[in-house]
């Protein structure tokens, strides 16, 4: 499938977004100018609205491979079952959907901004750190399990 395969190149739009929604919001706490304000959630939009078929993909992608025990990630449904064989992929995803939740508050956030409301500063740069670190640890697992030392030889 299309998406499967293309998961870890669609993991890097989000991330980047996020990271940038990170950097505007801190700017925004410290220069009161809309433009940086706009931006941010603009970026915030962007970083929810590309996490859903990141996210999809990632299902998609788990389906289709089996654990060092020769079982399927997914068995069913479509959580990565969760025992000792699955557990670094289990986490990878557990970080990737709750990443995507604190995105979808950014994103409402981001909504307000461009309504002309104005959202506590503080709390926007706490979401755009929880969300950036979430998504780089959750980033992080993932590649470690594509392309680290048992999956990829050349990295040995």
């Amino acid at each position: 499938m299309l998406l499967a395969r293309n998961h870890s190149a669609m993991t890097h739009l989000p991330v980047a977004a996020a990271l940038l929604v990170l950097v505007c919001a801190i700017v925004a706490s410290f220069k009161a100018h809309r433009e940086i304000a706009l931006a941010w959630a603009a970026l915030s939009i962007l970083a929810f609205a590309t996490s859903l078929p990141t996210l999809t993909s990632g299902i998609a992608a788990a389906r289709g491979r089996f654990n060092g025990d020769g079982k399927p990630y997914i068995e069913s449904g479509v959580m990565v079952g969760r025992n000792p064989a699955n557990e670094r992929i289990w986490f990878h995803q557990i970080l990737g959907a709750s990443g995507t939740g604190v995105a979808a508050i950014l994103a409402l956030f981001g909504l307000a901004v461009i309504r002309g409301r104005s959202p506590n500063k503080y709390l926007v740069v706490l979401l755009a750190l929880t969300l950036t670190l979430v998504w780089a640890v959750g980033a992080h697992l993932g590649g470690e399990e594509l392309w680290g030392p048992d999956t990829f030889p050349a990295f040995k």
